[in-house]
């Protein structure tokens, strides 16, 4: 290895001795053109050797250092060993023990997420008894991840006393339970995630996945209530059950994705149901696709079945189906800017009676929305519905709504409701809504 440097050195003395000769005039020979040919290529060889040599130095040097780094850790080493050695020797005992520390600091992320939801109406209408100020419903919401497998999920609200009507009551406020107001446990959970064959395990009390918008708390609908066929078939709240459910996240079969969802709960549903019996449970099922169909746009599809008892003696059977499906567009890069939403349901209820008949009737809603700017939505619901009890009534109406997103903590709504009833005559009814939230969970669907 070094008898190379003294070779490297003696290369670059000749280089430089032959450099003065490229200056002399050469003898008549050869042409100018030549001349100048050859002295160029000497020129760009000698370049090349010089780099060479370079390459040369440069390694040698990395080479020594890397021997220089090889020696002292090396040294270092035996160093250890030696002091090691000693140690053991002179009897020293190595201390094992642990040292705890206080938790204090890790505080904040063992306590759940807390968010505080307020919905608050003004209401006013042909048919409304008088003109109000309503506080319809407060709610708490705790949820935490326990564990990376499971997650807690409780809501304790406030509902306010409905608003009465010369229509009467609302469609199952009294068997709801809701037409006074009070406290109450809306949802208390927990979902086991991420179990063997793509499933996830729910057990407790929450909203049911009966199409898409039963499931979303009431503060955070497109509208200001939920549609007239769910509140027919389910009362103004919604359903409701305490029970197990099953997520099942599909192969890729048909669509971009397939999930379907069953639940079995206690029936605990008074406008639907007996309401509560787990001698008769509900069973429900839904088959969910999605489809992506451009970089802007995806169409859902979601197929429900849901039977119960009508009688606490399970005699008589309360079956439903629903067919719904949702569009969206969002353009890309301009999602604050931009969107439209499509969305619909068509119900069908099909209700055993006392005297060995039944009763079917149909119902359905349909409405799109666009936002036109950051906080500017603009939309129109169209409800039909066909009364599930009473046998010949029936009615339909128009919903057009406009949402201020003032920020994501604070949303206002005015929303006028036509509203034609075959045996109640016509209803307009007008409402302002407030809805403020704080928390993590602002305004939550799901």
């Amino acid at each position: 290895m070094h008898l190379r440097v003294p070779f490297i050195v003696s290369v670059i003395v000749l280089m430089v001795q032959a450099a003065p000769g490229l200056e002399q005039t050469p003898p008549a020979g050869p042409p100018e053109g030549e001349t100048v040919r050859r002295l160029e290529q000497t020129v760009e060889r000698l370049s090349r050797e010089l780099e060479a040599v370079k390459a040369e130095l440069a390694r040698l040097r990395a080479q020594q250092e890397e021997t220089a780094r090889q020696a002292e850790l090396e040294h270092l080493r035996s160093q250890a060993k030696a002091a090691a050695a000693s140690g053991a020797e002179a009897g020293q005992e190595v201390d094992t023990t642990t040292t705890f520390v206080s938790g204090t600091r890790m505080q904040p992320q063992l306590n759940p997420e807390i968010s505080v939801v307020g919905d608050l109406f003004a209401v006013g209408g042909n048919h409304q008894k008088e003109e109000e100020l309503q506080a319809r419903h407060f709610e708490l919401d705790i949820q935490s991840y326990l564990d990376p497998y499971t997650r807690m999920h409780v809501v304790l609200g406030y509902h306010g006393p409905m608003s009465e009507s010369t229509f009467g009551p609302g469609e199952g406020e009294e068997e709801g339970g809701h037409a006074h107001g009070g406290f109450d446990l809306g949802e208390g959970y927990i979902t086991w995630m991420q179990l063997p064959g793509h499933l996830a395990l729910t057990v407790g009390k929450k909203r049911q996945q009966f199409g898409v918008l039963n499931r979303w708390h009431l503060h955070a609908l497109d509208q200001t209530d939920l549609p007239w066929v769910l509140q027919e078939s389910f009362g103004d709240h919604g359903l409701v059950g305490t029970g197990v459910s099953v997520d099942w996240l599909m192969p890729r079969l048909w669509a971009d994705s397939n999930e379907l969802t069953v639940e079995l709960t206690n029936g605990d549903n008074g406008v639907a149901f007996a309401g509560g019996d787990w001698t008769h449970p509900a069973l429900l099922a839904r088959l969910k696709s999605y489809w992506d169909l451009s970089s802007d746009s995806y169409f859902e599809l979601g197929l429900d079945g849901l039977h119960g008892s009508a009688d606490p003696d399970g005699h008589l059977n309360h079956d439903f189906w629903a067919l719904d499906a949702t569009y969206n567009w969002y353009p890309a890069g301009q999602e604050l800017y931009r969107e439209v939403t499509v969305r619909g349901m068509l119900l069908h209820s099909s209700r055993d009676l006392a005297d060995g008949g039944s009763r079917n009737a149909w119902g359905g809603y349909l409405y799109g929305q666009f936002r036109f700017s950051p906080h500017w939505i603009v939309g129109m619901r169209y409800d039909s519905v066909q009364d599930q009890r009473e046998a010949g009534h029936d009615y339909w109406g128009l919903s057009p709504y406009l949402t201020f997103w003032q920020s994501e903590f604070v949303r206002l709504r005015g929303q006028a409701s036509w509203r034609k009833d075959n045996l109640h005559g016509t209803d307009r009814r007008f409402e302002l809504q407030l809805t403020f939230a704080a928390g993590p969970h602002k305004h939550e669907s799901y």
